[in-house]
């Protein structure tokens, strides 16, 4: 078996491009925290830190009573919650950044060891960035995973590769790997994979003893046997003891749900291109060099390969398991091809030191656009204040919410308020999660029934959530609206225990889901409502919106303009605020004015076949068309106009007209 070369003592250039690269990675690492499940794990965490970890039942699942703890990733749950006491959510995310550095460092210096060459350890780890390991690096368990397994994966290879007078330091430092899978257990389950790169030693290690009957090979043999044995006996050192075995099968096996899951579904090539193509360079570079195949390479790529086609959730581990074997193919097949090719190392320092200028460049950059270094939450993924309000006029029974706001809920409310299910969709199995979407997503034929069924007495649920549902609590009868914002919609059952929220909070002549989402016939009492609505929720937008429009429909256009003011104040991009500001300094005969508005609308509005845009780019070119000069730019928004909304017969007079 061919050693492969080992790294020798960085030069300074090299140092300056290896700490701009992990500076790099750790400004694009911060960014908010808006993972659901994070709050599942501060939620749980207080819970058990509260409690001196002397817990037996299930406190958040309401649904299920008596229901066991669920006892797995303890460590973790509880450190997440105490590094949120000590330092709040930007602690949480630097510590994230920096554990995601160490890990992309680990994988470097794996890939580094396989060739070195620093361009391309900062090219394979750049499309390991992109494929799509970024995007799935939250404030989680599996953290700890990525951190630990492309460590110990450096122990095997110094193992693997050691000199003769290394051979015992290098065997001694393997025994880190159970004293690591100890914390790695009760931290996250996923400790497990290890297994298959010990499994993938012990086999490469018996096809050589077979092959040349080295005494070194069955020595190793032994080694790697005891280290795997006293790793299996480690990794049950945790509060479920060897049940975390089952509990790992248990929960990666199939289950209906998971298809709903998009970190559980199989990757596409439209939105993965780069995982495809780093799956196809692995593979083709893998049969290119065939003759130099280790079996303690080709297993684990083989079956993380498998298993990331399979599942999303398993690209990262492909990526730690793939990405040195094709360092190692890469340069065998350099080597073949320019076998005689060197740089100078003049050349190298230069290149390196440009190569360290670009990095700190695109950083500077990075953190300059908002891209970098990004700190607090994505509060507008979640109803914070539609919680705050419902702390303050509380219902009496299980609230059905999303199951990416129930951790949050849980988390925000500490348990005071009754969640029906949350993300732990293992946990509360496959008929309660049939039922959630039946709910949820307002099934005609199941969603009212069920509702009953279940006891639900509140629907916390976001503006965008599917019509479906909005249709069948309209129709029911049952069910009224007494708290909307920009992000959430709460409606409660028409009970005698609700009769106080319905007296003071119910919503008679406005519903923001509705079309027309106000009552023609009561006008003045929706704008009341929408008025009332602005009160209560300072901060929000929509409120504004519909008070502008409905100031619209009683022709009072200076209240509707400082309305649609107050909109654009609280979000800029709001398109059709922009778009009436434009109506209505078009009919004050604002022209200029008019021609700015519109085009910030039109920057807002999604292009394609969408009357809106439609009708804002026929507004911008009756504008302008009064000028003879910009005829030609009228007729072309009127020819987009057409475009975005066909047989629009205004939109075809007016290219009548400028023809």
């Amino acid at each position: 078996m061919e050693p492969v070369p080992q790294p020798q003592n960085l030069t300074w250039p090299t140092r300056i491009f290896v700490i701009s690269l992990l500076l790099l990675a750790i400004g694009l690492l911060i960014h908010p925290l808006g993972d659901p499940d994070v709050y599942i794990h501060l939620r749980d965490g207080r819970f058990w830190v509260e409690n001196h970890f002397q817990v037996d039942k299930e406190p958040f699942g309401y649904t299920i009573p008596d229901k066991p703890l669920e006892r797995v990733e303890v460590l973790f749950r509880a450190g997440i919650y105490l590094t949120y006491q000590l330092g709040g959510y930007n602690l949480l995310i630097i510590l994230k950044a920096i554990a995601m550095t160490a890990a992309l460092f680990f994988l470097g210096r794996l890939i580094y060891s396989r060739w070195r060459n620093l361009g391309l350890t900062a090219l394979l780890l750049g499309l390991t960035v992109l494929a799509p390991m970024n995007r799935i690096m939250p404030e989680r368990p599996y953290v700890i995973t990525y951190l630990l397994l492309p460590f110990i994966l450096i122990l095997l290879d110094q193992y693997r590769n050691a000199r003769a007078e290394q051979t015992q330091a290098s065997a001694r430092r393997l025994w880190i790997i159970p004293l690591l899978t100890i914390p790695w257990a009760n931290c996250h389950p996923g400790f497990v994979v290890i297994f298959g790169f010990l499994g993938a030693q012990f086999l490469d290690d018996l096809f050589h003893y077979w092959r040349t009957r080295q005494p070194q090979f069955r020595k190793r043999l032994l080694h790697i046997g005891m280290i795997s044995s006293v790793t299996l006996l480690a990794g049950a050192l945790n509060p479920i003891g060897f049940s975390i075995y089952h509990f790992v099968i248990t929960t990666t096996s199939s289950h209906d749900f998971m298809k709903f899951l998009t970190e559980w579904a199989p990757p596409k090539f439209a939105q993965e291109p780069f995982f495809f193509f780093i799956l196809g360079a692995v593979w083709f570079s893998q049969l290119a060099a065939i003759r130099k195949t280790r079996l303690v390479d080709l297993i684990p790529m083989a079956a993380f390969s498998y298993l990331a086609i399979k599942s999303y959730r398993n690209m990262p581990l492909f990526l730690i398991a793939a990405m040195p074997p094709l360092a190692a193919n890469l340069r065998f097949l350099w080597q073949r091809m320019f076998p005689m090719q060197k740089l100078s190392g003049i050349f190298r320092n230069r290149a390196l030191l440009a190569g360290s200028a670009l990095v700190i460049i695109l950083l500077g950059v990075a953190a300059l656009t908002g891209r970098a270094f990004r700190f607090g939450e994505m509060t507008h993924m979640y109803p914070a204040r539609g919680l705050d309000w419902l702390l303050k006029h509380p219902i009496q029974g299980r609230l059905l919410t999303h199951d990416i706001w129930g951790g949050y809920t849980g988390w925000m409310t500490h348990g005071r308020i009754q969640i029906f299910i949350d993300g732990r969709f293992p946990s509360f199995g496959e008929k309660l999660y049939s039922d959630y979407r039946k709910m949820i997503w307002g099934d005609p034929r199941h969603c009212i029934p069920l509702l009953d069924h279940h006891n639900i007495q509140g629907i916390l649920i976001s503006p965008k959530n599917d019509i479906k549902l909005y249709q069948a609590l309209w129709k029911s009868g049952k069910w009224a609206l007494v708290y909307w914002d920009d992000n959430c919609l709460l409606y409660v059952r028409k009970d005698p225990q609700n009769d106080s929220l319905l007296k003071f909070f119910q919503y008679y002549a406005i519903d923001p889901k509705k079309s027309p989402y106000f009552n023609p016939a009561r006008p003045v009492l929706a704008l009341q409502e929408a008025k009332r609505a602005a009160e209560i929720t300072s901060q929000a937008f929509l409120p504004r919106f519909f008070m502008g429009e409905l100031y619209l429909k009683t022709n009072d256009p200076k209240l509707a303009e400082q309305a649609f003011q107050a909109v654009i104040d609280r979000a800029p991009n709001h398109s059709g605020a922009w778009y009436n500001l434009g109506v209505l300094a078009l009919q004050n005969k604002q022209y200029q004015n008019a021609e700015q508005m519109f085009r910030k609308a039109l920057k807002h509005f999604p292009r394609g076949r969408n009357k809106m845009f439609a009708r804002t780019a026929y507004m911008l070119a009756e504008t302008i068309k009064s000028d003879p000069h910009r005829r030609r730019e009228a007729y072309q928004w009127a020819q987009k106009a057409l475009k975005a909304w066909p047989a629009w017969m205004d939109a075809i007079q007016l290219i009548h007209e400028l023809k």
